[in-house]
């Protein structure tokens, strides 16, 4: 029963909307209006000018990971119930999913990046450090969040098989599983900006 309720009580975590909170207070718009209209941190550092932009992009996206970080590093031990990697996993899908699909915001949300990377700094930091490594690199080149966000995704997937590839689909199968979840859910957040990059691509 402890666990069923933790896991509730990381989804509340994961569903609170740093983002759509700190344009409220401190800009005086809401962050669904401006821009692409997602709530996250990418959308949200538009509403505060170029000066603002880096610094608030910092503040939501340290918000936002730390939704992710407190329920998969702490949730597990404070129920009882350990597991193992399945306990931090699923502490961490709920937090995840509760950014995603928050009640406070209709069930609608961010797209999981920032908590996700959240998640993975506890189960594996040295992978999460390669992919934002690579998200770094697929910015620089192509100037465009998502891809990078998407790189991030596919880098957690081959990092945590390379990592340990004789647990893989032992011992860590659940990270395995989860990673190539979580990469397919990322893929799935940001469907629209996909759409819209193959579009504008598509020979007339």
């Amino acid at each position: 029963m402890a666990f069923v309720l933790g896991l509730a009580v990381a989804y509340l975590i994961g569903s609170i909307p740093f983002a759509l909170l700190m344009v409220r207070w401190v800009a005086g718009v809401d962050v669904r209006t401006i821009g692409s209209g997602n709530v996250g941190a990418t959308n949200a550092a538009r509403a505060f000018g170029k000066r603002g932009r880096l610094p608030a992009f910092l503040a939501i996206y340290l918000l936002d990971f730390a939704k992710g970080y407190l329920p998969a590093q702490f949730g597990p031990g404070l129920c009882g119930a350990e597991h193992g990697l399945l306990g931090p996993v699923l502490f961490g899908a709920a937090a995840i999913l509760g950014h995603c699909t928050s009640p406070f915001l209709r069930f609608r949300g961010g797209k999981g990046v920032a908590t996700s990377t959240g998640v993975f700094c506890v189960l594996t930091p040295a992978v999460l450090g390669v992919a934002l490594l690579v998200f770094l690199a697929v910015f620089a080149a192509t100037r465009q969040v998502f891809l990078g966000s998407l790189a991030i995704g596919l880098t957690l997937v081959i990092g945590t098989v390379v990592e340990d590839p004789s647990g893989a689909f032992g011992p860590r199968l659940p990270l395995t599983v989860f990673s190539s979840a979580v990469a397919l859910f990322l893929v799935y957040t940001h469907r629209s900006n996909i759409r819209k990059f193959l579009t504008r691509r598509a020979p007339a």
